[in-house]
């Protein structure tokens, strides 16, 4: 990542939910570990009027104000693994039987290249007894999304332009997830609304690129492969 790091201000933060419908699903993390933030328990408790709140975390920062904002909050909790290890080893198998107790949906994400093969079924087998989901994928970029995966970019719309909206901690709007360094500027939530970037120009002009099947026209889809219809990495549920 190239773009400048940091916390996103209370006032900004606020800002942003009065906006949404309740209906709207919450992604409170991009490219960062979002439990460093210093009001992560404040922010999660103003979370919890939406019907949907999805977190991934590595569980490195597992406080107990942390845990309880969490479980209050949230609808699905998935942990990245940043290096081989099974339930036992790790500290946040009481978070994941407590999420389970709350109804939430848990899965546990590795990389591939990670899971040597002959541990692959021991792994799975163990995990299972902790999540509802084990997910395994390939590594799929270094700069953005779909990079690394030599796959042919598809020219049908991504949904992604057309249903996701990211916000950056300082207020600026990108395209996707896979947006690492905002390589699209769409406008910036401190001095506009919500509604106002979302229907401005320069969004629609990347949803009218897609559309004609020129995504390749846009600097932060020209090397994306991604697909709508596309799930990267293997998903096992956990009555497999």
């Amino acid at each position: 990542m190239t773009t400048p790091q940091g916390y996103m201000n209370p006032t900004l933060f606020q800002k942003i939910i009065n906006q949404l419908p309740e209906n709207t699903t919450i992604v409170p993390f991009f490219r960062g570990e979002s439990l460093t933030h210093p009001l992560f328990p404040t922010y999660m408790r103003q979370l919890k009027q939406f019907k949907t709140v999805q977190l991934a975390t590595n569980g490195d920062v597992i406080t107990p104000a942390n845990q309880q904002a969490i479980l209050n909050a949230c609808t699905f909790l998935s942990v990245s693994l940043h290096e081989f290890k099974y339930p036992n080893q790790t500290r946040f198998i009481g978070l994941l039987y407590d999420a389970l107790g709350k109804g939430l949906e848990t899965q546990v994400s590795i990389l591939e290249t990670l899971l040597p093969e002959r541990k692959r079924k021991g792994f799975i087998k163990a995990w299972q007894k902790h999540v509802n989901k084990v997910r395994i994928y390939k590594e799929h970029s270094i700069n953005g999304f779909g990079d690394i995966l030599n796959t042919p970019q598809p020219t049908t719309p991504c949904h992604k332009p057309f249903e996701d909206m990211i916000i950056y901690w300082n207020g600026n709007v990108g395209l996707c997830n896979h947006d690492w360094n905002n390589s699209v500027y769409l406008g910036n939530l401190n001095t506009q609304s919500i509604k106002e970037v979302y229907n401005g120009s320069a969004y629609m002009n990347v949803r009218s690129q897609h559309l004609s099947g020129n995504r390749c026209a846009i600097a932060t889809c020209k090397d994306c492969s991604f697909n709508s219809n596309k799930v990267y990495g293997e998903i096992i549920n956990a009555h497999n």
